[in-house]
């Protein structure tokens, strides 16, 4: 979700204050994707991190996604490389 010009940062600050399952609904829901798609691949994601839903914190969510993004991005930079020789 993008932060427009005239949008604050504040909009957003509620989500600080979710955790666990109603942390994870409002992600799904504010995503715009079918949600039992999304749920799939964010468990997934989760698990992978060995993160603990029930009680799952926005900064917990932060640093699984990052690191989720930090592999896909290893493995694309090794596939580019490995398609270049």
């Amino acid at each position: 979700m993008e932060v427009s010009e005239g949008e604050s940062k504040a909009t957003y600050e509620p989500l600080a204050e979710l955790g666990g399952q109603e942390l994870i609904q409002t992600v799904l829901s504010l995503t715009g994707l079918p949600e039992p798609w999304v749920r799939i691949e964010l468990d997934e994601i989760l698990e992978s991190s060995g993160q603990n839903c029930e009680n799952l914190t926005l900064k917990q969510l932060r640093q699984a996604l990052v690191a989720h993004l930090e592999s896909l991005q290893a493995d694309f930079m090794g596939e580019s490389l490995d398609n270049s020789e």
